[in-house]
């Protein structure tokens, strides 16, 4: 154990002993916010399907924020604005002061009330990895497609960075967040290069891998919890090294969206993904990372599907309630949007202002598109979503668009460049939209087939490009077949 988690583990102890959990205030200024949001924002249990715990701070004209927290333990919590946050380290009864400078932000933070100076190592870290966070995407482009790069280099230079700066510090987190972004570049690069180069030793770079994810203590519950995503990323690009996506494509002949080879492939990916938990170093480590393959299992594949795994999970880990109650609440929160149970209702204007909702909509099947005009895949889909808007008449099918945009000028401006012939829903407020927060959605394009008694017929297990039209024909003969 460091001498920092020592430290934190004595200091938790006295802080219960001596009545911890009072508020702490955070405090401060921002010198402009627009029309923008501050908000501090608790990590959830997991990234994706966990209820987050937020809270929109209230900055007055002047731009003076205060807000009372309840610290319980020390903890990290993130203020974020817009797409960039900024850690900070609260500790009971410990006030803190921060000043921001909104075109700098998240660098050049003032803290006052830390035990040291950790904003400023935390500031010189965002300086020194810059220009390596700006070339890792342009050396990801490379690696795809079989070109010369640095990607591993440069993701090795930045946790060594990390290293450097927050490595036993209270912002400890961030360096093996890094390690692990690390290694997740590393276990990628196999897929790539066995893709491309004939005589390439997938085993051994694997081996090499989990020996270099061994020697940084990567299969720690405290690097697992640091990770954006737990053990998901590393174990998901671990299954895609054994040529799985590669041989589904070319099965069918066609170059399918990374959710159908999921879809078709799921239990051959799994296999490969529950391996890596052979490398967990401790039970806390096995009950972390277990716990959010069993989340990805329920969420991809339904409950029903998951049900003996679940089950299965709440035995062996019953002494993890933390873990056991999420799993528990994420697999009643997916049944409760299963195919036969009611549609979610909506009330959500259209181009012109006008209200639609689910209910004008019965007697006939729906499909729900949520969508944003940043996302690439829900794009692709378009020239398919096309022909099917064609092919079926208005009182077999009707498709609905549900936008994430944030911005509700960018979706008009996407709605009337891309000629999209079907209702045109606008939702707004990304992954927090309301309907789609409802259904439970992880990520886009996500897609809710409703039938014409305004229940729910399938749930994102279909894709225009590839099975939505024989799903959509046999659901239309069960319907017509069905005694009045």
């Amino acid at each position: 154990m460091t001498s920092f988690a020592k430290l934190c583990g004595i200091l938790s102890i006295y802080l219960f002993m001596t009545g911890c959990g009072n508020d702490t205030e955070v405090s401060g200024s921002i010198d402009y916010i627009g029309d923008a949001d501050l908000i501090l924002k608790d990590k959830p249990i997991h990234y994706k399907y966990a209820p987050v715990t937020q809270d929109t701070l209230t900055v007055d004209d002047n731009g003076n924020f205060s807000t009372a927290i309840s610290v319980k333990k020390p903890e990290i919590r993130t203020l974020e604005i817009e797409d960039e946050s900024y850690p900070i380290f609260l500790t009971p009864e410990r006030d803190l002061k921060i000043d921001i400078s909104r075109s700098d932000f998240p660098q050049n933070v003032q803290v006052q009330g830390y035990a040291e100076n950790w904003h400023e190592r935390y500031d010189q870290y965002l300086s020194e990895i810059k220009e390596i966070t700006t070339q890792i995407p342009v050396e990801e482009e490379e690696i795809k497609i079989g070109e010369e790069n640095n990607l591993t280099e440069l993701s090795q230079q930045k946790y060594e960075i990390a290293e450097d700066h927050l490595e036993e510090t209270p912002l400890n987190d961030y360096y093996l967040k890094a390690i692990g972004e690390h290694l997740v570049f590393k276990i990628r690069s196999i897929e790539y290069n066995q893709r491309f180069f004939e005589d390439f030793d997938a085993d051994s770079a694997r081996n090499a891998v989990f020996a270099e994810a061994d020697s940084l203590n990567f299969f720690t519950v405290e690097s697992l919890k640091a990770q954006r995503a737990g053990i998901r990323d590393f174990a998901h690009y671990y299954a895609r090294t054994f040529g799985i996506y590669d041989s589904v494509k070319a099965a069918y002949d066609m170059d399918l969206s990374e959710y159908d080879i999921k879809q078709v492939a799921y239990e051959e990916l799994n296999d490969k993904r529950v391996q890596v938990l052979d490398h967990m170093e401790s039970r806390d480590a096995l009950a972390h990372a277990k716990m959010y393959l069993i989340a990805e299992r329920i969420g991809e594949q339904g409950p029903e599907t998951a049900r003996p795994s679940f089950e299965a999970y709440l035995e062996e880990f019953a002494d993890y309630p933390e873990y056991t109650e999420f799993l528990t609440y994420f697999f009643n929160e997916i049944k409760s949007v299963s195919p036969g149970q009611p549609a979610v209702p909506f009330a959500l204007p259209d181009l012109e202002g006008n209200i639609h909702t689910m209910e004008d909509y019965r007697g006939k099947f729906v499909l729900l598109d949520f969508w944003a005009g940043w996302c690439q895949p829900c794009l692709d889909e378009f020239s398919y979503m096309k022909e099917i808007y064609e092919e079926y008449s208005r009182d077999e099918l009707e498709i609905i668009g549900i936008s994430n945009e944030v911005d509700s000028l960018l979706w008009v401006q996407d709605v009337n460049r891309l000629e999209l012939p079907w209702v045109q829903l606008y939702g707004g407020n990304g992954f927090q939209e309301e309907t789609f927060k409802a259904y439970k959605g992880g990520g886009i394009p996500f897609y809710i087939l409703v039938d014409p008694d305004g229940k729910i017929a399938r749930y994102n297990d279909i894709r225009p490009s590839f099975n939505f039209t024989e799903v959509l024909d046999s659901l239309l003969i069960q319907h017509q077949n069905q005694p009045n």
